[in-house]
């Protein structure tokens, strides 16, 4: 099983992400980040080292999979990729 990042902009410095799996219960934080880096970072760290990889969306757009622990160790790298993709972020 690999879950979904949904990341949420909620504003122009505001992200929220919630966790799903294929008919599964969601969990989402919470907490509202200040930065896309931040919630991915958030998003990574709790799904601890259980999954490799992830599915990562942005305001229910699906970006492609991703390596959990590049989410914990590099999350600048990932928003920016994501950034290039889906402007603005």
């Amino acid at each position: 099983m690999k879950p979904l990042i949904d990341i949420l902009r909620l504003g122009w410095d505001a992200y929220a992400y919630r966790i799903s799996a294929h008919e599964a219960v969601e969990l989402g934080a919470d907490s509202t980040f200040d930065s896309l880096e931040g919630c991915l970072f958030d998003a990574g760290d709790s799904l601890g080292h259980y999954f490799p990889r992830v599915e990562v969306s942005l305001d229910g757009r699906h970006l492609g999979s991703c390596a959990t622990e590049l989410l914990r160790r590099n999350p600048k790298g990932v928003a920016e990729r994501i950034a290039q993709r889906s402007l603005p972020a």
